[in-house]
């Protein structure tokens, strides 16, 4: 190669390689839908999409990176969070309890409600293992008390693997399956459970602020959304704090990976605790964002559920 064809061709390597650092870990707002509590995300392989819920206005949406396209259906009732069954099928956290929807038309089939004689509980968030079992949180409407807890489904039976709970938030596996982080909002806790026992990880303060929503990246590195301080903090799994991504809105709900290569972090937002005015100065607030990260994600594992 010629010197001066040389020296082009390491510009334009230089010039992309800063082009695509300086992207890296900026927020991006890639869906502006001003949700009232954006929650539930799950990236669905098989269809390309990234699925969220829209707690407050009672919503289901969905976006496709690679359209760019956007969709938005009204739900009956309150819904919290997803998962995907063996079949790729939607199951959906509600406040009728745990079950089946179809996004196309918002139709719910309840299959199974964990606290029917619990007045004011309901589900919250949820994730399916890398066994096959379904991990669902419940709490109290409007976080009045600790009667929320955490149960594991084993092919639709569930088992009460924790009780106490606030805001059952937050969960997450290791890369390698041996770990699950569990998130308890309002006293601030993140637990893990190993081994068949639990123990606290990390306590949370006013200076780390509250964490909600959680994910896990190929290397093991959390992602926790910071409901209250508008930013997404990356945690080592012994729990010491070491990256803050700033997000132009304050109410941070919930983070998870996607994209074909699994190396963009999506980030849910809200605008429950805005006035009108700190609406109208904030547009993006409530928008689901978009990151690029240099470690990939994984892609969610799926739950199996009796077919009925």
């Amino acid at each position: 190669m010629e010197a001066g064809n040389s020296i082009a061709h390491d510009l334009h390597i230089f010039v992309h390689y800063f082009d695509e650092s300086a992207n890296m870990n900026l927020p991006i707002c890639a869906d502006a839908a001003k949700a009232g509590c954006g929650e539930g995300l799950l990236w669905d392989h098989n269809r390309g999409l990234v699925w969220w819920v829209d707690i407050a206005k009672e919503a289901l949406h969905s976006y496709d990176p690679a359209t760019k396209q956007a969709t938005r259906v009204a739900m009956p009732y309150l819904i919290s969070a997803l998962a995907l069954d063996q079949n790729g099928d939607l199951l959906i956290a509600t406040a009728k309890g745990l079950g089946r929807v179809d996004p196309q038309t918002g139709t719910i089939a309840v299959l199974h409600d964990p606290e029917p004689d619990i007045a004011g509980n309901r589900l919250n968030d949820m994730l399916a293992g890398p066994d096959g079992a379904l991990w669902v949180g419940t709490m109290s409407e409007g976080a009045k008390g600790p009667t929320g807890a955490l149960y594991r489904y084993d092919d639709g039976t569930p088992a009460t693997m924790m009780t106490g709970c606030t805001i059952s938030n937050g969960l997450a596996f290791s890369p390698d399956g041996t770990r699950l982080y569990f998130i308890d909002s309002v006293p601030g806790i993140l637990h893990v459970y190993k081994d068949n026992a639990w123990r606290v990880l990390r306590r949370f303060d006013d200076s780390t602020g509250k964490p909600d929503g959680m994910t896990v990246d190929a290397d093991g590195t959390l992602w926790i959304a910071i409901c209250d301080q508008g930013q997404v903090i990356g945690m080592t799994p012994d729990g010491e704090i070491i990256q803050q991504i700033a997000l132009p809105c304050e109410t941070v709900t919930n983070c998870t990976f996607g994209g074909a290569d699994l190396k963009t972090l999506f980030v849910t937002t809200g605008t429950f605790s805005m006035s009108d005015d700190e609406k109208a100065a904030n547009p993006e607030a409530g928008g689901l964002f978009a990151i690029q990260m240099e470690v990939a994600g994984l892609r969610p594992h799926r739950a199996h559920w009796p077919q009925t």
